[in-house]
């Protein structure tokens, strides 16, 4: 591992900036023992192999994302939550490089779920798509820092966003267990009450929602339907974050995380002659046929999340040809 010196930090920022190394922030210099603490804690070294994504032949490993991982302002707890979301989008499926490439202003989204998550200080509450906490901003940055010092995708030369989003810098928040009236969404698909997982997907920004319709969950979730149409069909995946307010009259009506995303998924259509009207859709014979947003529930991920003020959904599309990976954190004994 190359080590830099620096007379002092401007001297360090200016060769970060210069070398277009950062996202348009200051970095924090990554120092030997900066970057060792974070393999030490993770119980890896440095050529600990996190995947190789297979269209550029990129090979992940934990020394590269422990550099980043300093970069971004990561706490060495933060790091196996950042080496689970690398791992996660070498993952053919994930499609890295065509996001990466991509117009629509695509990024990483790691969502975490398990009790990981709020022992290194994750925030699922106030703002926890926005500023104010340092584990939800270092964790992300690392993955977007990653993804273009590592794999290259720098803007112009590679990512061609028309107009990107703040959430190319930094993009991850964990489901909020407190206010939740389900199991986990890690133990939901498999993994245990006591793991933690990140669910990492290419999404495009965030669409806020004000629920209308009272505490019914079948007449506030019918304006969420009515909002995932501005989509289009065809969507890969959709990821809806239901404030504590909302959740609150989910919970009361006894609903279940599946049921929510099977009363979206079938609300979220529209006959082809509609889409067709709205230019969404070329044109097809049978008109009368129900075409849904995306193309199963399953492929809606319900999440409780965010301010206890407030009766909001949050909708986060996915890109393209992009399926979400899901990835353990290994937690340190």
């Amino acid at each position: 591992m190359t080590t830099l010196s620096f007379a002092d930090w401007n001297d360090a920022q200016d060769y970060y900036f210069a070398n277009g190394l950062t996202d348009g922030l200051p970095i924090v210099p990554p120092t030997p023992d900066r970057v060792q603490a974070m393999l030490d804690y993770g119980g890896v070294d440095a050529d600990h192999d996190l995947g190789t994504e297979i269209i550029r032949q990129k090979r992940f490993t934990a020394g590269k994302a422990a550099v980043n991982a300093v970069m971004a302002g990561c706490l060495p707890e933060h790091f196996p939550v950042v080496m689970a979301a690398l791992s996660a989008i070498t993952d053919r499926s994930f499609n890295l490089h065509a996001s990466s490439t991509s117009t629509n202003g695509a990024t990483v989204l790691s969502v975490v779920s398990g009790p990981y998550a709020e022992a290194i200080g994750m925030n699922a509450g106030v703002e926890m798509m926005g500023n104010g906490s340092r584990a939800n901003a270092a964790i992300g940055r690392a993955v977007n820092l990653f993804k273009s010092n590592f794999y290259g995708s720098v803007p112009v030369v590679m990512d061609n966003s028309t107009f990107g989003h703040a959430g190319k810098i930094t993009f991850s928040f964990p489901e909020n267990l407190a206010i939740s009236p389900w199991p986990s969404l890690a133990s939901e698909l498999g993994y245990g009450d006591d793991a933690t997982i990140v669910r990492a997907f290419a999404t495009l920004a965030p669409l806020q929602v004000t629920l209308l319709g009272g505490r019914d969950p079948a007449d506030f979730l019918t304006t969420v339907a009515h909002s995932m149409l501005a989509f289009g069909p065809g969507m890969p995946e959709v990821i809806c974050v239901i404030s504590p307010e909302a959740m609150q009259h989910v919970a009361a009506a006894g609903w279940s995380r599946q049921r929510v995303a099977d009363f979206l998924h079938d609300k979220a259509r529209l006959p082809v002659a509609e889409w067709m009207r709205w230019k969404r859709m070329g044109h097809e014979l049978d008109h009368d046929r129900l075409v849904p947003v995306v193309p199963e529930a399953d492929r809606i991920t319900v999440l409780p999340g965010g301010g206890m003020a407030g009766a909001f959904v949050s909708l986060i599309a996915t890109w393209g040809s992009s399926r979400s990976v899901i990835r353990p954190v290994a937690v340190p004994d």
